[in-house]
């Protein structure tokens, strides 16, 4: 019973949140929120992110500390451009 605040560490594809929201409704809860400290910005089960798809179903906000493209702008400070290469090919192909 009451108002939960759902925490996770990353979002991908939203599963767990999904899987979160049905424990917390079945126990007669209401989620209010969630907050990820990680958005890889990766679709959902369609075209839409991940949190677009959680937000849109759930009717609730969902906030992330840092998202893929925060961490490689700060990667571009650095001389790693392999490393910001591949992280750019796995954006482009899992990402919206």
């Amino acid at each position: 019973e009451g108002d939960i605040l759902i925490i996770d560490d990353v979002i991908t594809a939203g599963t767990a949140i999904r899987e979160a929201m049905d424990i917390i409704d079945a126990n007669g809860a209401k989620a209010k929120g969630v907050i990820v400290a990680v958005d890889r910005q990766e679709k959902g089960k369609g075209d839409k992110s991940a949190i677009q798809e959680v937000e849109e179903n759930f009717g609730i906000a969902v906030l992330s500390i840092i998202n893929l493209s925060h961490l490689i702008d700060y990667l571009k400070q650095g001389n790693d451009q392999a490393l910001i290469e591949r992280i750019e090919a796995y954006r482009d192909q899992y990402g919206v």
